[in-house]
């Protein structure tokens, strides 16, 4: 039979028995409501017909009094009526909603945050987030507009947006421009085409000198050297990255000409291009030195 409580808010609840003695929440206000036990509920209902000095209701025939005076014998007084209880109401959609909602069950304890119901022994409110120890709450709990207002909004997405452009930004310089070693290649291509082409034209001014001096072939020279070094350079990043993990590795790739490969192949994603550039600088060294020779 339910057991109908009010809050004070003014709404009535109907809760059925099986929560009497224990705390629910007016689904109203969220107030945490005592349900009072049955013994106590149906003692407030006596009343009325229970008092037993009245008599029944309609005339009762009295005796004629006896010869001599003698009193006729008092007739026992009634038995009072027992408790009027009243009807068993029938449930509405009201006590569905209520059993929804969990007042049908136990309350363990209540967040002091959102005054959710928890379970017994939880610390996390898995409603708003709150945290009962540390007394902070999840971000991710958080509504927009309701618990974080619309300015701080923008100003976290203008701040995302910023931290993006700047990485873009950063991304795109690092990767645009010549690398260092290639301009140091073709400054020293410069350098040393300069060079030659001084002292060519010194050499080209003294008569009484027979100088042997062939100025391309000088060049093509230097330029060959210079990529040979560059392309030994890219090697020897290769067998750095070897070391790194093992010192077995890098003998292997140090000493043994094959075994590069097969590290480039299991390490491919860092040193895929320290190994075609190696070969590329190598094969202009080539082609420079080859051209030397025929100059």
């Amino acid at each position: 039979m339910p057991i109908r409580v009010k809050c004070q808010c003014g709404k009535a609840l109907n809760v059925p028995d099986t929560a009497a003695g224990k705390a629910v929440k007016c689904p109203g206000c969220a107030t945490v409501i005592r349900v009072p036990s049955a013994t106590a509920q149906g003692g407030n209902g006596q009343g009325g017909n229970g008092q037993g000095g009245k008599a029944p209701a309609g005339g009762v025939k009295r005796s004629a009094p006896q010869p001599g005076g003698a009193k006729p014998a008092g007739k026992p007084a009634p038995r009072p009526a027992a408790p009027q209880i009243p009807a068993a109401q029938q449930p509405g959609m009201m006590d569905e909603m209520f059993d929804e909602e969990g007042f049908s069950a136990q309350v363990a304890q209540i967040c002091p945050n959102c005054r959710s119901e928890m379970a017994a022994g939880s610390v996390l409110c898995t409603k708003c987030g709150f945290n009962k120890e540390s007394g902070a709450r999840l971000e991710g709990h958080k509504t927009a507009g309701v618990d974080i207002s619309h300015g701080t909004l923008a100003l976290q997405k203008a701040k995302a947006d910023m931290a993006k452009a700047a990485a873009l930004d950063k991304a795109v310089l690092d990767g645009s421009g010549m690398p260092w070693w290639m301009l140091s290649l073709v400054l020293f291509m410069i350098v040393s085409g300069l060079s030659i082409a001084v002292l060519a034209v010194n050499a080209s001014r003294r008569i009484d000198e027979s100088i042997s001096f062939n100025p391309m072939q000088t060049f093509l020279m230097l330029c060959g050297v210079a990529f040979y070094l560059a392309s030994q350079g890219a090697y020897l990043m290769i067998v750095v990255h070897a070391f790194k993990q093992e010192i077995v590795k890098g003998l292997l790739t140090l000493f043994v000409p094959f075994y590069v490969i097969y590290h480039v192949f299991k390490n491919g994603r860092e040193t895929w291009k320290y190994l075609v550039g190696s070969i590329i600088l190598g094969g202009i060294s080539a082609a420079f030195l080859i051209a030397s020779v025929g100059a």
